[in-house]
C-alpha cells in the first residue's frame, strides 16, 4: 500500500473521533479539572516548592476547590502550567446553604482538555505504529487504532470527565517501541529507555509494565555495561523531573510522601459506581447496605497483586515478548489494586488491544475482546451527561439531550457492583490463561536445570 494512502487512511480514521472530542470537551468536565486549576495556580505561585503544598493541608489558603492531595509526578503540573497562563480564569467554588458548588471556567476546560485529547490521539497513533511493527499488517494496525480511539471509555476520560492517564501512557508506548526497534544501538533506543522511565514521572500507575521492561533489560542486553547503561537511562527518565523540586525544597519530599500515604491506605471505595475493583466494590456494597465490617476483603490486595505479577514475570522469562508482557503487567494493576478508578482503564484498553493483536490463541483473544467490550460498556451505563452540568455554570442543554440518547441511565449500585465483579474476573482470567502456560514452562525449565546441577554435583548421592 502506498505511503500517502496509508497516511490519508490514518487521518480519515482519526478525524471523526477528534471532532467528537472537540464537540464534547468545552461543555463537560469532571471534578478533577477545577482541582487541576488549583494545583497549577499553586505551582505558578510557589515554583519548585510546589510539593510543600501537595498534601492538601493548605488547600483552603491556596484556594483549591477540594482538599484532595496532589499525588502525581511533576510531569502533569509542568505541562499544565503554560496552559494555565493562557487560561487564567479562576474557578468558582462556594457554599450556598448546604450545597457546595464548583464551576470550572470554559477557557481552562478547553486548555486542559486540549492536552488530554492531544495525548489520547498520540496514544492511538503509537498503538497503530506498534501494531504495524509487530504484525506487519496495515489493516490490523488500523483496527487497533480504531478500537482504542473510539472506545467510549477513552473518549469519556479525555474529553468528558478530563483525566490524564493517556499522558503517561504515550511515553511508555513510544519508549518501548523505540527500544524494540533500535535497541541500544543509537540515540533512538536511548530515547526510548528515557521515555519509559519518564512515564513514571507523570503517573506512577505505569510502574508494573516498567518492571517487566527493567527485567527485559537485565535478561536480554549482553554485558553489564549495556545493562547498567539501560537501567541508568530509565532511572534518569523517572527521576529527572523530581530532582529540581526536591533539591530546591528538600523538606517537600516528606510532604509528598505523606500525601502518597494518605491515599494509599486501603479503605471503602464509595461511591460504588466509580469503583472498578470487584472485591473492593463488594466489600463497600456490603458495608453500605448491611453495616458489616468488610475491610479485610480490601486490606490484603497486595497478595493477589504479587502472585499475578510473579506469574507474568515467569511467563515473560519463557516467551521474552516484551510488549505483550508489559500489557499483561499493567492489567495485573487494574485487576488487583484496591482502588481502581475509571481513568486507569485507558492504559488497560491499550494493553488489551496489544494482547488481542499478538496472542495466537483464540481463547485469549476472546477474553481480551470481552475485556474491551466491558470497558466500553461503563460510559454507556452511567449517565455521563452529569458532567455536562455538575461543574458547568451555564449547561448546554442540547448537548445533554444528545449525550442522554446514548446512555442506559443506570443508577442502581447493584448493577455497578455486578459490572465491577465481572470486569475484575475477566482481567484475572485473561492473565491466568494468557501467561499460565508460559509460566509453567519457565518453572519446568528451572526444575530441569536444577536437576542437572544436582546430578553434576552429586548432590543426590551425598549422605548426611
Amino acid at each position: 500500500m502506498d505511503k500517502r494512502i496509508r497516511i490519508i487512511l490514518l487521518v480519515i480514521a482519526i478525524l471523526p473521533g477528534l471532532v467528537l472530542r472537540g464537540v464534547l470537551a468545552p461543555y463537560t468536565t469532571g471534578s478533577d479539572i477545577p482541582q487541576f486549576a488549583g494545583f497549577t495556580d499553586t505551582f505558578l505561585r510557589h515554583g519548585l516548592c510546589f510539593y510543600m503544598y501537595s498534601d492538601g493541608s493548605r488547600a483552603l489558603e491556596e484556594d483549591w476547590p477540594y482538599g484532595w492531595p496532589y499525588v502525581y509526578g511533576p510531569g502533569l503540573i509542568l505541562l499544565l502550567a503554560p496552559l494555565r497562563l493562557l487560561a487564567p480564569t479562576p474557578v468558582k467554588h462556594y457554599w450556598k446553604g448546604s450545597t457546595y458548588y464548583v464551576y470550572a471556567p470554559m477557557d481552562w476546560i478547553i486548555a486542559s482538555k486540549s492536552l488530554f485529547i492531544l495525548f489520547d490521539t498520540l496514544s492511538a497513533i503509537i498503538t497503530y505504529i506498534i501494531a504495524l511493527y509487530m504484525t506487519r499488517s496495515y489493516k490490523r494496525s488500523l483496527l487497533a487504532l480504531i478500537i482504542y480511539y473510539y472506545n467510549p471509555m477513552t473518549i469519556y476520560i479525555s474529553s468528558i470527565y478530563g483525566m490524564f492517564d493517556q499522558v503517561a501512557l504515550a511515553p511508555l508506548l513510544l519508549g518501548s517501541y523505540l527500544y524494540l526497534k533500535y535497541g541500544l544501538n543509537n540515540k533512538y533506543g536511548y530515547t526510548g529507555l528515557f521515555l519509559t522511565g519518564l512515564s513514571i514521572a507523570i503517573k506512577q500507575t505505569m510502574l508494573y509494565p516498567l518492571l517487566i521492561f527493567i527485567i527485559h533489560i537485565l535478561a536480554k542486553e549482553g554485558g553489564w555495561i549495556r545493562r547498567v547503561k539501560g537501567l541508568t537511562l530509565i532511572v534518569i527518565g523517572a527521576s529527572i523531573l523530581f530532582i529540581p523540586f526536591f533539591t530546591a525544597c528538600p523538606q517537600s519530599l516528606q510532604v509528598f510522601i505523606k500525601a502518597m500515604g494518605s491515599v494509599s491506605k486501603p479503605g471503602y471505595t464509595y461511591p460504588v459506581v466509580y469503583s472498578f475493583n470487584g472485591l473492593s466494590s463488594l466489600a463497600t456494597y456490603i458495608n453500605g447496605c448491611c453495616g458489616k465490617d468488610t475491610l479485610f476483603m480490601i486490606e490484603y490486595w497486595y497478595i493477589p497483586a504479587v502472585t499475578l505479577l510473579a506469574l507474568v514475570l515467569l511467563g515473560y522469562l519463557y516467551r521474552r515478548d516484551l510488549p505483550l508482557y508489559m500489557a499483561y503487567a499493567y492489567i495485573v494493576y487494574t485487576a488487583t489494586y484496591w482502588r481502581v478508578n475509571h481513568q486507569y482503564l485507558v492504559p488497560t484498553t491499550a494493553s488489551a488491544i496489544i494482547i488481542l493483536l499478538l496472542e495466537r490463541r483464540d481463547s485469549v483473544r476472546i477474553l481480551s475482546s470481552i475485556l474491551l467490550i466491558l470497558i466500553a460498556l461503563w460510559p454507556l451505563m452511567f449517565p455521563v451527561s452529569w458532567w455536562a452540568h455538575a461543574h458547568i455554570e451555564k449547561p448546554n442543554r442540547e448537548l445533554i439531550e444528545f449525550m442522554d440518547m446514548f446512555s442506559l441511565m443506570i443508577f442502581d449500585d447493584l448493577y455497578y457492583l455486578l459490572y465491577s465483579l465481572t470486569l475484575t474476573t475477566t482481567q484475572i482470567l485473561l492473565i491466568l490463561h494468557g501467561v499460565g502456560r508460559d509460566a509453567i514452562s519457565t518453572l519446568n525449565s528451572l526444575g530441569r536445570y536444577l536437576e542437572r546441577i544436582f546430578e553434576e554435583t552429586g548432590f543426590w548421592r551425598r549422605k548426611y
